[in-house]
């Protein structure tokens, strides 16, 4: 037998033996990549599509009263929403999570941190969830519908009209944001990488949201995009921290679970829109240092206390409701921007654990 092994090997050779394990190890590659921060992120597709949006008709596709090449009155689209998305190899059995951003920003977020360290939409991708990364209605890649603009260029509307834009400069977001307790002072236990500032200043986009109807298409565009991925977690930052719930009251057929960061809790809701979202696991996370930063105290501890309110008005309805407040965690210094914080991957984590015990529960 020993003879035979021999002579089969030596038939086979070295390049048979390199092939074999080649084959083995692309088998394995899923399950590696899956587990390791460094190893090779194996996806299964990526690309991106938007959702949403109409047909209008405008007198103003430019500011000029000749038009640009062909004249102004023409069709265009307008309120719809651009998303990429990455899906991994071993995604069948978790839930796909949509990360969307807050004021002022866009789907960067979500990506690399400002000093270069691995995001949230990477990570969760890397823990087997397909991730769907939007940027809000008139936003970045969304687009915005530049007509009234247009119009009080060329005279037909009064620049009274002119929508309010509003953007984030350093001194504000440093407050705003919990850095510190003014520019250019630090939390002693600060979690968010305050060298790269000027890096996380760049991704700062101006707020269009006063351009669009009411209610915000945002709304309708999420829900219609939890249906399309036949259910997902909504996750909502900021600005857009009550988003997902406004989704859901929107249609809730899609929506899987509801995570709510450092937004504003609706608490007068009736009593049909409590039972709606009590149907559906609701997590709210909140920082540090929410009463240290004087300027902004009363408004970070104003919202924490709504959205325990909301917390408690969930569970009192029968839902499954939980409030994350993150020093309660032992995780201390976390910014507003908590996603992008030193710590941010251990954040994530909790948030995986809250997925695989209330939505995605076996």
């Amino acid at each position: 037998m020993k003879a035979f092994h021999r002579s089969s090997d030596a038939v086979r050779g070295p390049n048979f033996y390199r092939a074999a394990l080649a084959v083995a190890l692309a088998a394995m590659a899923p399950a590696l990549a899956a587990d390791s921060l460094t190893g090779p992120l194996v996806l299964k597709a990526q690309g991106s599509f938007f959702v949403g949006g109409v047909t209008e008709h405008t007198d103003a596709t430019t500011g000029t009263p000749g038009g640009f090449l062909f004249p102004n009155p023409d069709d265009i689209q307008v309120n719809q929403m651009y998303v990429q998305y990455q899906i991994p190899e071993g995604a069948g059995r978790h839930v796909p999570v949509v990360l969307l951003h807050g004021c002022c920003l866009s789907g960067k977020t979500w990506e690399t941190t400002p000093d270069g360290r691995m995001g949230w939409g990477e990570y969760f991708v890397r823990k087997h969830h397909a991730v769907y990364i939007p940027d809000q209605s008139s936003r970045a890649r969304s687009g915005f519908d530049a007509t009234t603009i247009n119009e009080v260029r060329l005279g037909t509307q009064p620049p009274s009209a002119l929508p309010n834009i509003f953007t984030f400069g350093r001194n504000g977001a440093w407050q705003l944001f919990r850095f510190g307790p003014a520019y250019p002072a630090v939390f002693s236990d600060e979690q968010f990488p305050v060298e790269a500032i000027d890096e996380f200043g760049k991704q700062v986009i101006p707020d269009l949201n006063s351009t669009l109807p009411t209610p915000n298409p945002t709304y309708a565009n999420l829900a219609a995009l939890a249906v399309k991925l036949n259910g997902a977690i909504l996750v909502g930052h900021s600005e857009s921290g009550f988003f997902p719930e406004e989704a859901a009251l929107t249609n809730p057929a899609g929506v899987a679970g509801l995570i709510s960061i450092e937004g504003v809790c609706t608490t007068n809701l009736s009593a049909e829109q409590i039972a709606t979202l009590a149907k559906i696991p609701t997590l709210v996370i909140y920082g540090d240092h929410l009463g240290d930063v004087p300027s902004v105290s009363g408004f970070w501890l104003g919202f924490f206390q709504g959205c325990q309110q909301y917390v408690e008005q969930i569970n009192a309805a029968g839902g499954d409701a939980t409030m994350l407040h993150l020093p309660d965690a032992a995780l201390f210094g976390n910014s507003h921007m908590l996603m992008q914080d030193k710590n941010n991957l251990q954040v994530a984590d909790l948030i995986l654990k809250w997925i695989n015990q209330h939505v995605e529960r076996e």
